[in-house]
């Protein structure tokens, strides 16, 4: 892989699927470096592990079904509070990928982080997700796009530790098959060209304008329902269950669209 700056493979388990109530207990990562970096003495890559204590949250039966952590097992484990900087510290100045992480992992991860005041915007970082990428041709779950590829049943599944390694080889393995881009930026704007938002509530149309794409004013400009519904906007930000992060973009565009009438 071509990197302009640190590539981080991750994987989270949690206790459920909401990105505004749930809560991370598990979070594995693998930072692989640049060339630069490793020649000016960094090693190739880095590790971090943490399971945390979800804080009271209690883990969905569906959580608990996909990856077996109990809520005792996290009793003495740190809240996310606890080491939310250096997981921010870890992640910083990086790119991201994952299987399936542009809809779920990178969510809930910034979520997490800005409810410690931790704020990391999704301009500021590519995205290379397996899932997204392999969608383009044909779904998949890792697992049995693990075996596709690698021609091997895959070890340790819906463990955070076996999902993590398993997409770095998967990944490897579709470049070559694909014909795919061998570069973190375009691989980004292969999959996720149009997309302005974490939760797709926003999108880029053939003219280049954001849109809705959810609720009555869906396929709207953002500039049409300030005009026509600017207290639509207000719902969102102050009413809504959308995520914090999705809550402060809505904000953003309409301190903009406020500041030029």
């Amino acid at each position: 892989m071509k990197l302009n700056k640190p590539l981080i493979y991750f994987d989270l388990e949690s206790t459920g699927l909401s990105l505004s109530e749930d809560r991370i207990i598990e979070i594995n990562m693998f930072k692989e470096f640049t060339v630069e970096e490793n020649d000016k003495g960094s090693e190739e890559a880095e590790c971090y592990f943490k399971r945390i204590n979800p804080d009271g949250r209690k883990i969905a039966e569906e959580a608990f079904g996909k990856h077996g952590i109990k809520e005792e097992e996290l009793l003495e484990c740190p809240f996310f509070r606890d080491v939310a900087q250096e997981i921010f510290a870890f992640i910083k100045d990086c790119d991201f990928a994952g299987y399936n992480c542009k809809k779920f992992d990178i969510p809930l991860l910034l979520e997490e982080l800005l409810r410690c005041g931790i704020h990391i915007r999704f301009q500021d970082f590519k995205v290379v997700d397996v899932y997204k990428i392999l969608s383009k041709a044909e779904p998949r779950t890792l697992e049995g796009t693990y075996k596709r590829f690698l021609k091997k049943e895959m070890k340790n599944a819906h463990s955070s530790t076996g999902d993590v390694f398993a997409t770095i080889e998967v990944l490897k393995e579709m470049i070559q098959f694909y014909n795919l881009p061998n570069a973190v930026d375009e691989l980004h704007e292969y999959t996720f060209d149009q997309e302005v938002d974490l939760e797709g509530k926003l999108k880029k149309n053939e003219k280049e304008e954001v849109i809705f794409t959810f609720g009555k004013h869906k396929g709207r400009t953002i500039d049409e329902v300030y005009t026509v519904d600017r207290s639509y906007y207000e719902w969102i930000i102050f009413k809504s269950d959308m995520m914090l992060y999705t809550k402060n973009i809505f904000k953003n565009i309409l301190h903009y669209l406020d500041s030029k009438r």
